[in-house]
């Protein structure tokens, strides 16, 4: 399988990709890095320091969030659907879809570069990445299991419950900041203009 058919494959045709990728941790580890990357350097600030941490903090996260969805869909395999397969095979076909989630953050910081992101499609977009990356999820998981695919959907349902809680919770927590950051702001317009009209 050539890198062309490989990213098609991985994209679109899950199931196949899954039959004749590499195994082993290397390559989701890269896909993975790539998309850590995309998704801070919109956010790279100018001081070096600062930008030194993002990129470590950003780094640290990602892979984080990443291990633990691996555990989350480790358990839900191993109690629910009772199959055998290891934290380290987990991590290395979950980390795949890793590579939908660059081309979200790509698209998000093009989008950011032309104006302000909207909490609402912010949400929206992370709704329709985490649908795309279910079949690379569910074909992943079959492919290091016994388990048909309509049984790994079964088992990985509760913990995208939970990510689609998590993120809709995100989603009102930042909105509701960003509205209160707008009336404060607009509180101190309205203090600053009465201060000067007092002035005459």
């Amino acid at each position: 399988m050539n890198s062309k058919n490989a990213i098609i494959y991985l994209l679109f045709d899950q199931k196949q990709f899954f039959e004749e990728c590499p195994k082993g941790l290397l390559i989701p580890v890269l896909i993975t890095l790539a998309y850590t990357l995309l998704s801070i350097v919109f956010l790279i600030p100018a001081d070096p320091f600062m930008a030194v941490m993002t990129v470590i903090g950003g780094v640290i996260g990602v892979f984080i969030s990443w291990a633990v969805v691996a555990g989350m869909f480790l358990a839900g395999v191993k109690l629910i659907g009772y199959a055998k397969c290891t934290y380290k095979q987990m991590l290395a076909v979950t980390g795949y879809a890793s590579a939908i989630l660059a081309i979200g953050a790509l698209l998000t910081g093009l989008v950011g570069l032309i104006g302000t992101v909207d909490p609402l499609m912010n949400l929206a977009v992370q709704g329709a990445l985490m649908f795309w990356c279910i079949p690379v999820w569910v074909f992943g998981i079959a492919s290091i299991t016994e388990l048909p695919p309509k049984k790994v959907f079964t088992c990985i349902l509760v913990p995208m419950i939970l990510m689609i809680v998590m993120s809709v919770v995100s989603y009102i927590m930042t909105a509701s900041l960003t509205e209160s950051a707008a009336i404060y702001a607009g509180s101190e317009s309205g203090s600053a203009a009465e201060y000067k009209m007092s002035r005459f």
